[in-house]
């Protein structure tokens, strides 16, 4: 066995089962030794190692033809399947995006610099630990494996601070969670950092001025308004103000130097209502109503615009409509895409 290259053999899973079987192989304790490197090997292979590079872009581009689109993430309310699109806000365009595997419907989305994107988590429990990334930069963009997370987390909350992924709260009705962690790059790993002060599942996170704020959510019993800041320099969270209204599910986004918290539930009915947090006075106040109640949107900020995206409206009926917010006119407009049966729960913005 020490002459076979097991771990290459073993890359086809029904030749590794028949070793594995084989009673000669499987009593010899040497020949077990040689089978389980073949399996760490093909377990290291199908994780990607993620390095940030010195120059964000991999391919070169000719001058002007790259600019910032929206990646979308869909679903159908019918089916498991799941769809992603790029959609152009200049040109209200969409196209077929790179699409992953298994659905990631209720995973924690995030970006790094306009290139990496990732998803987190899941409401799926097989899935729950699962990281996938995609580089958009790449002659060919798809979805890769990244390392697990330390603890399953469903309906989490992903921020991006310092190039770094952070992945808070999370669970369900009857676990949720106040563990954080933070993707290391340095050793391609998660690693715990300071748990939260309240228990949040469904909540949102928001990234201002270097720190991370997790906004609302619920936790075994309540939707939640709390709201609390972490400062990664001295790893500690911080309540700050309370928003008005308890917001489950709520959308979250950053634009100018504020922070909105989006729609939600409030333990009775789906919200349209909208408001924003002012660091400098370290309060909420209202802003206009968008058109329709969403839970769960997504929530993207571009030129100076928000993007709500999706959800799920009054009634169960999901949402293919995206809400945009021009915070000069504090005023909404409605965008249709007209796709029967699909609704959309996520997005960030790219470098395409």
């Amino acid at each position: 066995m020490e002459h076979v290259r097991l771990p290459i053999i073993a890359s086809r899973p029904d030749i590794l089962l028949n070793i594995v079987k084989e009673p000669l192989l499987k009593n010899n304790p040497k020949c077990k030794d040689f089978v389980i490197e073949a399996l760490s090997f093909n377990i290291q292979k199908s994780v990607q190692y993620f390095t940030i590079p010195q120059t964000i872009r991999c391919k070169p581009r000719q001058s002007g033809d790259s600019h910032k689109v929206i990646l979308m993430f869909g679903k159908s309310d019918t089916s498991p399947r799941c769809y992603t699109e790029w959609y152009d806000p200049v040109t209200k365009l969409r196209e077929k995006a790179p699409g992953m595997n298994n659905c990631r419907q209720t995973a924690g989305l995030g970006v790094i610099r306009d290139q990496f994107v990732f998803a987190v988590g899941s409401v799926n429990n097989s899935s729950s630990q699962s990281v996938s990334m995609l580089d958009v930069s790449s002659q060919s963009p798809s979805w890769v494996p990244m390392a697990d997370l330390v603890v399953k987390r469903e309906q989490l909350g992903v921020g991006i601070l310092d190039d770094c992924i952070y992945a808070v709260g999370g669970g369900n009705d009857n676990n949720s969670l106040n563990s954080v962690e933070v993707f290391d790059v340095s050793i391609q790993k998660w690693r715990l950092v300071a748990s939260m002060s309240t228990e949040r599942f469904d909540l949102g996170v928001g990234v201002l001025n270097n720190l991370l704020y997790a906004v609302g959510g619920a936790d075994d019993d309540n939707c939640l308004k709390s709201v609390e800041c972490y400062d990664p320099t001295l790893d500690t969270w911080t309540p700050v103000a309370e928003m008005s209204t308890n917001r489950q599910g709520v959308g979250v986004g950053v634009l100018n130097g504020l922070m909105y918290a989006i729609g939600g539930y409030d333990g009775d009915e789906d919200l349209k209502s909208v408001e924003v947090y002012r660091p400098t006075d370290g309060v909420w106040s209202s802003v206009a109503d968008m058109e329709i109640c969403r839970f769960r949107p997504g929530v993207v900020a571009l030129d100076g615009l928000l993007y709500v995206m999706g959800g799920i409206s009054d009634d169960s009926i999901y949402s293919d409509t995206v809400e945009i917010y021009n915070p000069k006119t504090n005023t909404w407009t409605m965008e249709s895409f007209s796709r029967s049966g699909v609704y959309i729960y996520g997005g960030v913005v790219v470098d395409k």
